[in-house]
């Protein structure tokens, strides 16, 4: 069973050396050696004290029963939508390999968003990371960019959640 919390100042250094070993079991190879390596688990630890000190990002954690970490979302909500896009921002998502096909991401991406509407960026390469999301309701939606930290190309998504029926 996994069960999904907020994270806490606390858990920004179990985040950190989380989020460098998933990026190392899925980037490894593709992105820039020396971005990887020059990106500690520190630098990442003392972001995630940051983002969840100041509230920019809400960041969840999935853990097992035994409390091992299995996987990490975070979201961040703009005061406004901007350039057509919803106010909601899936900002990461991270699922260790051996969580992979459990259901955790799914887990984690409803607790994260809901049924609300969002947008994401996703790696153009990335097509494990497409499937689930299109799985999940995301499109992709306007023009490629390059990511600044390591060069790749990336893709907005956006996902339109369906319209409530009234109550009448």
């Amino acid at each position: 069973m996994t069960h999904i919390v907020q994270a806490k100042i606390v858990d920004a250094e179990a985040i950190g050396l989380f989020q460098t070993r998933c990026w190392e079991q899925t980037y490894r190879g593709i992105a820039p050696d020396e971005f990887l390596d020059a990106t500690t688990h520190q630098t990442r630890a003392t972001r995630w004290v940051e983002r969840i000190a100041n509230g920019s990002r809400r960041v969840l954690m999935a853990l097992s029963d035994d409390g091992v970490l299995l996987g990490v979302a975070s979201t961040t909500r703009w005061d406004r939508a901007v350039d057509g896009l919803p106010a909601l921002e899936l900002s990461t998502i991270y699922v260790d390999e051996r969580a992979h096909g459990t259901g955790v991401a799914a887990r984690l991406l409803r607790a994260a968003l809901g049924d609300e509407d969002a947008h994401l960026l996703v790696f153009s390469f990335n097509e494990r990371a497409q499937s689930f999301y299109s799985k999940h309701g995301f499109h992709p939606a306007g023009d490629s960019q390059t990511d600044l930290g390591t060069g790749l190309e990336e893709q907005r998504w956006v996902r339109q959640a369906l319209p409530r029926a009234s109550s009448r």
